[in-house]
């Protein structure tokens, strides 16, 4: 067993102060704002609102997002050329696009009356809004995370890391959920989203501002590699067996929440007959519960490992998701109730993996990765948005076969019962089954050989 490994760095390493922790983790808030909105609400806005014909509006998204999973990597990169400028330099190159971040948001959600009504200045505005929101987010996100991952070499210090920072995150999330459905019913929805747009902007101010002029230092110095090949950089980090495996799981992991999102709104409307109020409050409870949540799983990290806590949560989430093939309309409550479980569930899949990312970074098995931490957290990004494109590209035609297609007047209420509860539970099973076997943690074992007390 190597459970000592952890216990004999926390001597040495020193500890960060709860005010340090809280100025390093604001950011996440804004971030995680920023995210939701983006997925759930530009796409309604601009096609119900403004009117952008669904063709055009899809192949917009598509194209961004191309873009945006090619530039996450080479932002990695740069990130990781930051360091050379000292301590705080990946927090340097956060503030340069911060405001790419805020812009873009903007933008998205108040466009010039001189647009509004051209299909054609339409598209290209929703392009550029959205070319400059995924630019900063991916900017800001992947070389904050990076410098999270440098805030210590302890094992259990790395994770109080990850815990803070998605407790702001997931507080994030549920303002996200919150402030449009508050906006768009007192203002209508054209003028409640441009009010969205503008409230981002303090918001971010107000949160961002700790973390860059009192966020702590990076305990890493700068590493300078000699590169041999243009490609070498972006691929360095694959060499490392064990993030190679990590990638594996959280893909698998990451691909049956995105199955499941894609549906939920149909599972709501037409298996449980609920309302869009009731999806809103869904949502609210599911991150709430996630954000209460994270501090819990830190401490069952410190008593088990990262990985045994990860595979807990897998499990915890399977088995309450799969509770609700047994409930239908009139059974709202007990919707909610196994909201409350899978939402305790989200607190593991948010707060571990990528502590457990940032002890993989400086493991032994990494090689001549040292310094390459951005480069990590770009292909970690790259492999997020996989994960969520792989979940939403195969839950709707797997609907569509099974009977489910509202565009040919098909409302199988089956065919939502298996894409939002069978399919992602079994797809948790796999991820389960992959912890349980396979060694993603430096210095320790596999979840079976820390359970079952195997050498």
């Amino acid at each position: 067993m190597h459970a000592s490994s952890g216990a004999s760095d926390s001597v040495v390493a020193p500890k960060l102060r709860f005010g340090q922790l809280v100025a390093y983790s604001t950011l996440q808030l804004p971030l995680a704002m920023a995210a939701l909105p983006v997925v759930l609400n530009v796409s309604h806005f601009y096609g119900e609102v403004l009117k952008v014909p669904l063709g055009i509006m899809g192949a917009i998204f598509i194209i961004a997002r191309v873009v945006d999973a090619i530039q996450d990597p080479v932002i990695g990169l740069v990130s990781d050329r930051f360091t050379r400028r000292g301590t705080r330099g990946r927090l340097q190159f956060v503030g340069m696009m911060l405001p790419f971040l805020i812009g873009g948001f903007y933008m998205l959600f108040d466009p010039p009356d001189a647009v509004i009504g051209n299909p054609t200045m339409m598209a290209v505005w929703l392009m550029l809004a959205l070319l400059l929101v995924h630019l900063g987010y991916s900017g800001v996100s992947i070389s904050y995370h990076a410098h999270g991952a440098e805030l210590s070499d302890d094992y259990n210090e790395r994770t109080k890391v990850t815990v803070g920072r998605e407790v702001f995150g997931l507080t994030g999330m549920t303002v996200a959920v919150v402030l449009p459905t508050i906006l768009v019913a007192k203002f209508g929805e054209e003028a409640g989203y441009v009010a969205l747009g503008a409230l981002f902007l303090p918001i971010a101010l107000l949160f961002s501002l700790p973390t860059l002029l009192r966020g702590p230092p990076s305990v890493h110095p700068a590493v300078i590699h000699a590169e041999r090949g243009i490609f070498t950089p972006f691929f360095a980090p694959l060499k490392n067996r064990l993030f190679r495996r990590l990638l594996l799981v959280f893909i698998v992991n990451g691909a049956a929440l995105g199955v499941a999102v894609t549906v939920m709104l149909f599972y709501i409307s037409h298996v449980m007959k609920g309302s869009t109020l009731q999806a809103g409050m869904v949502l609210l409870v599911y991150f709430i519960s996630g954000a209460a949540s994270v501090p819990l799983w830190l401490m069952l990290s410190k008593r088990t490992s990262k990985a045994t806590a990860w595979f807990i949560g897998i499990i915890m989430t399977a088995f309450s998701m799969g509770l609700a093939v047994f409930i239908g309309p009139g059974d709202f409550n007990w919707f909610l109730a196994i909201s409350v479980i899978t939402g305790l569930g989200l607190g593991a899949d948010y707060g571990l993996p990528p502590s457990i990312l940032a002890d993989v970074i400086n493991a032994k098995e990494g090689g001549d990765t040292k310094g390459k931490t951005g480069t990590y957290f770009g292909l970690w990004a790259l492999s997020t948005k996989l994960a969520t494109a792989i979940g939403a590209a195969g839950s709707l035609p797997v609907a569509a076969i099974l009977g489910f297609n509202p565009a040919r007047g098909e409302y199988s209420t089956f065919a939502l019962i298996i894409v939002y509860i069978v399919l992602p539970v079994i797809i948790k099973l796999i991820a389960a089954l992959l912890i349980w076997f396979i060694r993603i943690e430096a210095e320790r074992g596999s979840v079976r050989d820390e359970m079952l007390g195997v050498s």
